[in-house]
């Protein structure tokens, strides 16, 4: 297979070698080791569908029951979290979707619906529909068929018969199986839109393993190497969705705690190979000025008689500019956090109509964007008595004009939590020349990281999650305040520090609340309920907290 002439072929094969380098010789032997345990474990469910044998409780269950024997409990669980360390995540959407869920001992949820079936149904359901379809997937097929059998299915969790069909070819697919990120790598592989609407997921993945197989020069047999590179791929796609070439300006927007910061932090630590001076972090507050961040004139200290010397200084974001511009090989991040606690306006200036895509300054093209700004004039004084002073310049002409630009290269990112200041802060002009990214309350990352201290996954993590959206929907329906009020996931991982047993109890989820989300939320609800009200409003938001959690 051709490698797409859209692939940086170069700066993707830095971040690789840079990547794989992160990675000891001992934590090598480590992935291998668990990898090798786990493909033991797939053999035992294997051993068990090929044979005939294989049961409805091996399919669902319950753990802690006495028939759930098999390696994580039972097929269900194992495919969607005891493989998740290592082959990824594989979400069903809800647990109804599997077709055939245990409810309790007795009864089940069939076809995603509430109504609670007898196991005489739930059997019938089983060995019509879903045992010879996983028997089919598992068969030694080839791995066209196999896509075509897993795509055509009317199995309502794909994700998880993706994963089923991924076991064992593992060197030919990455271990990514949402549509959301596997068309984004795609989009960014091959740029073929037309030709992606007419792939299915798994062939699309199985395209991309193909081109980064010949790309990077991976050894299809190399399992822990394939370990690497879809725990590389899926960075470098969540990297590349925030800014490109196309759209150079981002911000990301939502409630508190929803890994806005760490999400950045990661993504360019990445993307820069670790060379922490292409990005800029910067956090705004309502005394953030234009010079502050262009230029201006600012107290630089005392004369000998006492009078405060002034002198006209560079912002830190024009520094910036200059900095990327005179490394125009390099990309560069400049990231804001807070954006909306500044007179945004006020303190861009200029620097509106040079963010704006289509007028980046670039350095080989003379017709490029420039624009004088309001200090140009006095710096070109500054300079033509002082030519030491030309850093104060982001473009000396030789006729001694001052102007300034954004270079192409850089990248501009703002991070706000939108219920301190409503999105309104920004005009119209600011709005559109950014893509706004919305980042919500992740329930999958509270699924995959809250986990009791010994490292081992909460017995009732289901449950806990299902409350966790309760309180949400409450805050943003029930109350009326909408999703910016939510809680992010970080709030709700903080119940791996107070609970000590494996499983979550109404005592833990009670002082979770108390101390992380009743202060917080009360402060919310004071500028719509009187203080009479607020205590009897609190306690509901912690009866949908804690409903299904049980007592202990």
């Amino acid at each position: 297979m051709t490698v797409p002439s859209n692939i940086k072929e170069e700066n993707i094969k830095a971040l690789w070698a840079k990547f794989k380098e992160g990675y000891t010789s001992a934590q090598y032997q480590e992935i291998k080791k668990k990898l090798e345990e786990l493909l033991s474990d797939w053999q035992k469910y294997k051993k068990e569908i090929n044979s005939n044998s294989f049961s409805l409780d091996n399919y669902t269950n319950r753990l802690g029951n006495k028939t759930a024997i098999m390696p994580g409990g039972y097929l269900c669980n194992f495919l969607e979290r005891s493989t998740s360390e290592l082959l990824g995540s594989s979400k069903p959407g809800t647990a109804k979707s599997f077709g055939v869920k245990l409810n309790s001992n007795d009864t089940y949820y069939l076809n995603q619906e509430d109504q609670k079936a007898p196991v005489e149904d739930a059997l019938k359901k089983f060995e019509k529909d879903i045992k010879p379809l996983i028997k089919k997937v598992t068969a030694g097929l080839g791995i066209k068929e196999k896509i075509d059998v897993v795509e055509r299915s009317d199995y309502s969790a794909k994700q998880i018969l993706r994963k089923l069909a991924v076991l064992d070819h593992l060197g030919d697919f990455l271990f990514m199986y949402s549509d959301e990120m596997i068309d984004s790598l795609y989009d960014i592989f091959f740029k073929e839109p037309n030709t992606a609407n007419k792939l299915s997921n798994l062939h699309k993945n199985n395209a991309i393993r193909d081109c980064a197989n010949q790309l990077l020069d991976i050894k299809k047999e190399d399992n822990v190497e394939s370990i690497l590179l879809s725990y590389f791929l899926w960075k470098y796609a969540n990297t590349q969705s925030i800014v490109d070439l196309d759209t150079p300006n981002a911000i990301l927007y939502g409630p508190p705690g929803t890994g806005k910061t760490y999400a950045i932090k990661n993504s360019l630590d990445f993307i820069c190979q670790g060379d922490r001076s292409r990005y800029e972090f910067v956090q705004f507050h309502p005394s953030f000025t234009y010079e502050d961040f262009i230029e201006g004139i600012k107290p630089k200290g005392v004369s000998k008689d006492g009078n405060i010397k002034f002198e006209l200084v560079n912002g830190i974001f024009k520094e910036f500019c200059i900095k990327a511009k005179n490394d125009p090989a390099q990309d560069y991040y400049f990231v804001v956090d807070e954006i909306n606690r500044a007179n945004l306006s006020a303190v861009f200036g200029e620097a509106l109509l040079c963010l704006e895509k289509d007028y980046r300054h670039d350095p080989s093209n003379s017709d490029s964007t420039l624009v004088k700004t309001q200090y140009s004039t006095l710096i070109a004084e500054i300079i033509k008595e002082d030519s030491s002073k030309k850093n104060l310049a982001y473009v000396l002409h030789d006729n001694g004009d001052v102007e300034f630009g954004v270079p192409k290269n850089l990248f501009f990112i703002g991070m706000m939590n939108d219920v301190d200041k409503s999105i309104d802060a920004f005009d119209l002009a600011l709005r559109r020349r950014f893509k706004w990214i919305r980042k919500d309350c992740d329930y999958d990352v509270i699924d995959q990281n809250t986990n009791h201290q010994s490292g081992s996954q909460f017995s009732n993590i289901d449950d806990y999650i299902t409350n966790c959206k309760n309180l949400n929907h409450y805050i943003s329906n029930d109350l009326g305040l909408g999703k910016s009020y939510e809680f992010g996931h970080s709030f709700f991982m903080k119940i791996s520090a107070i609970t000590n047993r494996k499983e979550i109890s109404s005592t833990n989820m009670e002082t979770l609340f108390n101390l992380h989300l009743r202060p917080t939320l009360k402060e919310y609800l004071r500028a719509i309920f009187s203080e009479s009200e607020l205590d009897s409003k609190l306690n509901e938001a912690l009866d949908k907290f804690n409903p299904k959690i049980k007592a202990q």
